[in-house]
């Protein structure tokens, strides 16, 4: 597998197809697995760039320097740097939307466009949210908080449905591989307490907002409409693109042709430089 060492840090990446660099940054359990039926569509058009940040996923778990997200959005910009990656397309979903919010607002010059779920603030209800994770995981186990998270994160057709257990099945393994139960606290205490409307403010690149239609976390649902328009009264630019009978952060899981389509047609759709 290849890795960028950073002082003795292996950050892993992985690299797949040709063309525009994509960078795909998933949710904190899921992380690079999350786009796992997208990606070789994608790579069919673009250079598709997977990476993990430090303490997760296949990059080094011994981490004491401290969890931040500035920290792991620097560990993006180690691994653009020496891909050589000039520019980028940035595609964040769940917890991955801050780290891209965030590397757009930092690094603008590196950023062709930025497509994210609306995940840029953490108000009482996701930090309640991220206790129950830790809560669950920490009592039962890997399997139960997959049952809970697939739960909340699949369309309103797959909950209790053979496709809502498959994503189960698919999610604990994914967690088994992806973070330690000893490291979760650490790791939800950072996306507990973000918010970055002011980051929001700053990003001038052509923004996309991507999320699946139905579910506990779709478009459909009252709080996320407000959450939209907050979005985009902060990032009056960008614009919202959701997918039918796909979960809010599921959506490339339940419906990648549809999803991928989307992401397809939002970058091919930019002007060219």
């Amino acid at each position: 597998m290849p890795y960028i060492d950073d002082h003795g840090v292996k950050l892993w990446y992985r690299v797949t197809g040709a063309g525009e660099p994509l960078v795909l940054s998933g949710g904190f359990g899921l992380l690079h697995n999350q786009f796992d039926p997208v990606l070789e569509i994608l790579a069919k058009e673009f250079q598709v760039i997977d990476w993990n940040y430090r303490g997760a996923g296949e990059s080094d778990r011994a981490w004491v320097g401290g969890y931040t997200l500035d920290r792991w959005v620097d560990d993006l910009e180690i691994i653009l740097k020496n891909l050589d990656v000039q520019q980028a397309h940035l595609w964040g979903t769940s917890t991955g939307a801050p780290l891209s919010i965030r590397y757009a607002a930092r690094f603008q010059s590196r950023v062709k466009s930025l497509l994210v779920y609306p995940s840029f603030k953490a108000g009482v209800a996701a930090r309640a949210m991220f206790k129950c994770f830790q809560d669950i995981t920490e009592i039962f186990g890997y399997e139960a908080l997959a049952r809970f998270t697939s739960w909340i994160g699949c369309a309103e057709q797959n909950v209790f449905s053979q496709t809502g257990n498959e994503l189960a099945l698919f999610e604990a393994e994914a967690f088994k591989r992806n973070f330690s139960i000893e490291s979760l606290a650490k790791t939800l205490e950072v996306f507990s307490h973000i918010d970055l409307t002011s980051d929001l403010e700053k990003i001038t690149v052509p923004t996309l907002v991507l999320l699946g239609a139905s579910g506990k976390l779709g478009g459909n649902t009252g709080p996320m409409k407000e959450t939209l328009r907050t979005f985009q009264h902060h990032c009056p630019h960008s614009a919202v693109v959701q997918i039918p009978d796909g979960g809010g952060t599921y959506c490339m899981l339940e419906k990648p042709h549809e999803t991928a389509h989307e992401v397809t047609r939002f970058i091919n759709g930019l002007p060219r430089t």
